[in-house]
C-alpha cells in the first residue's frame, strides 16, 4: 500500500460529505432565489457563483495529497511535485474569485 490507511477514509468521507453539503446548498439556493427580488437577488447570485468557485478550489486541493500530486504517499517514486504545485496553483486560482464573489454578494 502506498498511502497511509487514514487517507482513503479521510478523502472518501470528506468528499462524500462535501458533495452532499454542496448539493444541499445549491438546492437551498434555488429555493431562496425563487423568493427574492431586487438587490437581494443579485446578492444571492453572486454568492452561489462564489460557492461554486470555492467548491472547485477544494476539489483541486485534494490533488495535492492524493492523485495526481500524491504528496501523502509513502512511496517517494509516485510523488509528483510538478502536479502538486499545479493543483496548489489551481486551488489558489479558484479561491480568490470565489471569495471575491462572496464579498461582492
Amino acid at each position: 500500500m502506498s498511502f497511509p490507511d487514514w487517507v482513503g477514509l479521510y478523502f472518501s468521507t470528506g468528499g462524500t460529505v462535501g458533495a452532499l453539503l454542496f448539493t444541499l446548498v445549491v438546492w437551498y439556493w434555488m429555493k431562496v432565489q425563487s423568493r427574492v427580488e431586487g438587490s437581494m437577488l443579485s446578492s444571492v447570485r453572486w454568492n452561489i457563483v462564489g460557492l461554486v468557485f470555492l467548491f472547485l478550489e477544494a476539489w483541486f486541493a485534494c490533488g495535492i495529497g492524493g492523485p495526481p500530486g500524491n504528496m501523502l504517499s509513502f512511496d517517494p517514486a509516485i510523488r509528483d511535485l510538478e502536479y502538486a504545485y499545479d493543483t496548489a496553483m489551481l486551488s489558489m486560482f479558484f479561491s480568490v474569485p470565489g471569495l471575491a464573489c462572496i464579498l461582492i454578494g
